[in-house]
């Protein structure tokens, strides 16, 4: 900061200093809590399908210790709606996400695409002191790890929401009778994973899905 007052003098110096410290703060939180937030989410969602995929798999444990395989399976089957409506709130609740922070992901895909591009330029090209140049390198650095972080927790939610298909696909529902809850029972678990084949993800502004292969793709650019 350049002033044309004595920075380094009473009063000046405490006023400058706590007008410094209120503005960082305010930057810390605007730049900070909203990604934060995003990712612990994420985490969050991630660690839901996880749950649900638990259930699914304990869902046919004991059905060859069934003597009563028709009651037993009319309980499958209300246990097995039941992870249906809880996969169906998780999807809805991605696709509000999505529509959250596309926008924003976007910003933060393009923001730090040129500020990684133009700490390179002063970092290779650019005629500036050893002491700038390694200010440089750690925002680098800094710039890509946020990029990592970001990225790492929505690949999770993706990779998590696809292994719901195969916890439901793991199971010993083949083995219930062909009653009429028993193809009730196949007909929704076919359904249920269909839809888990298409991965729940967020986009950057609806142009491509985000997971670790951008970060990867800023770094190769």
């Amino acid at each position: 900061m350049w002033l044309n007052i004595p920075m380094s003098m009473t009063p000046y110096y405490e006023i400058l200093f706590t007008i410094q410290v209120l503005a960082l703060e305010q930057v810390g939180l605007t730049y900070l809590s909203s990604d934060n937030y995003l990712c612990i989410v994420n985490i969050h969602v991630m660690y839901q399908f996880r749950m649900l995929q638990h259930r699914l798999s304990n869902l046919w444990k004991i059905i060859a210790e069934q003597r009563n395989k028709i009651d037993y399976t009319e309980k499958c089957y209300t246990a097995l709606k039941e992870c249906i409506r809880r996969h169906q709130s998780l999807i809805k609740f991605c696709d509000k996400l999505e529509n959250v922070y596309t926008l924003p992901i976007l910003a933060h895909i393009v923001v730090f695409s040129l500020l990684m591009c133009v700490d390179a330029y002063e970092i290779f090209l650019a005629d500036v002191p050893a002491t700038t140049r390694l200010i440089f390198i750690f925002t680098v650095i800094g710039s890509f790890m946020h990029i990592v972080f970001f990225t790492y927790s929505c690949h999770g939610l993706m990779e998590e929401s696809t292994k719901v298909c195969f916890a439901t696909y793991s199971g010993w529902w083949t083995t219930l009778p062909m009653t009429e809850t028993g193809k009730m029972i196949r007909k929704d678990v076919n359904i249920m994973m269909m839809k888990s084949i298409r991965p729940c993800c967020l986009s950057a502004g609806g142009f491509f899905p985000v997971s670790l292969e951008t970060s990867t793709a800023l770094m190769l650019s």
